[in-house]
């Protein structure tokens, strides 16, 4: 395998598709958590820089989002596929995001700026239900995505 990548540097681990995955406690630490983990695997892929300061922002916004709609742990997904990084959070509550995408929070509003923030920091963004899929009890799941050029 080592002689192949010597050979064809165009075919670089970097370059391929990956997924990483963390579960995440009711416990404030976790958005601090989730931004260090999403450090660690874009900085270890080449991500840009760009990409990887709004991934930890959006990360934070997402994880504070669900973890104040739940007492339950939240689950985190990072993946690289086709070009585009997608990160995502879950949650076990089945009710959408709190605003809707275009409101903006008021000047003494201490919070709802986050899904604000996410739709300016990613190139796409959204939510679904999850009913009787991929996770146990349902809830949902809100997305970012970017395209993902190198550093």
């Amino acid at each position: 395998m080592t002689e192949l990548a010597l050979h064809h540097p165009a075919h670089s681990p970097l370059d391929g598709d990956w997924e990483y995955a963390l579960r995440i406690p009711h416990t404030p630490l976790g958005p601090g958590i989730v931004r260090a983990h999403v450090w660690a695997v874009l900085t270890r892929y080449q991500v840009s820089s760009g990409v990887l300061d709004n991934a930890q922002l959006v990360a934070s916004e997402l994880v504070t989002n669900s973890l104040s709609c739940t007492r339950d742990s939240v689950a985190v997904r990072l993946m690289r596929t086709d070009g585009r990084l997608r990160l995502s959070v879950w949650d076990s509550s089945p009710y959408p995001p709190p605003r809707p995408p275009g409101a903006v929070a008021g000047p003494d509003d201490e919070s709802g700026r986050g899904l604000w923030l996410t739709r300016a920091c990613a190139d796409d963004w959204g939510h679904c239900l999850v009913i009787n899929g991929r996770r146990d009890g349902g809830g949902k799941e809100v997305w970012a995505e970017w395209r993902t050029p190198r550093a």
